[in-house]
């Protein structure tokens, strides 16, 4: 009986210094990230959107208010801080509207239109994840008195034709992303058709972040 006993015991602190071992090796590498690909385009009606992936939506006082397309969001996944620009400031269409960073990374947003901003979103200083997590609604970025109504929206996306342009990036970014050969990105593409993963921008080389932002943004 003694012997089973120390049989037993001699047993029970090898499992546990065996748990012990796998916990710490658990530690130091550490657990798998969640894999979350794009969602599907989710694009409100009366939204208008730009070639450089900006939106504008005109507002009951004919101002337009400016934003950040869901793909740019989604490639980057999660944003730290928002540079906005000045209230009262002039913006040119294809230029910057506002810098979106991420860790040491940033992204310059284009204006949709040309025209004097009106109002910039206050509440992303408190709030930046917002652009993210909710880019048509409280992610906003500024308000923009366009130069000329007609001429603003004349040449932007609305309807279908914005959502099968954005299928259509979705698939570009996808292919841009297997070009570029991205670590995490392009292996984590889902069974499920071109939906590449939130944030596989992040994973890109410097020289790869620079064509990221020429490709989809000029």
């Amino acid at each position: 009986m003694t012997a089973v006993l120390v049989i037993f015991t001699i047993v029970l602190f090898i499992t546990i210094d065996i748990v012990k071992v796998r916990m710490a090796h658990r530690k130091e590498v550490g657990e798998f990230a969640p894999v979350q690909a794009f969602s599907d385009i989710r694009l409100p009606q009366g939204l208008f959107l730009g070639q450089q992936h900006s939106w504008a939506r005109l507002t009951s006082l004919g101002e337009l208010k400016v934003g950040m397309d869901e793909l740019l969001t989604q490639a980057i996944g999660k944003i730290d801080r928002v540079e906005l620009p000045e209230v009262g400031g002039k913006v040119a269409k294809g230029q910057t509207l506002a810098t979106v960073f991420h860790g040491g990374r940033q992204l310059k947003i284009a204006s949709p239109i040309d025209g004097t901003v009106v109002v910039a979103n206050q509440g992303l200083e408190r709030d930046p994840a917002s652009v993210a997590d909710d880019p048509y609604g409280s992610g906003w970025l500024a308000t923009v008195w366009p130069k000329e109504h007609g001429e603003a929206l004349k040449s932007l996306r609305v309807g279908s034709k914005a959502v099968n342009w954005m299928r259509k990036e979705t698939q570009r970014f996808c292919d841009f992303l297997a070009v570029e050969s991205a670590p995490n990105a392009v292996g984590a593409a889902l069974a499920d058709g071109a939906h590449p993963v939130v944030g596989a921008a992040l994973a890109l080389d410097e020289n790869g972040w620079t064509e990221f932002q020429k490709e989809f943004i000029g």
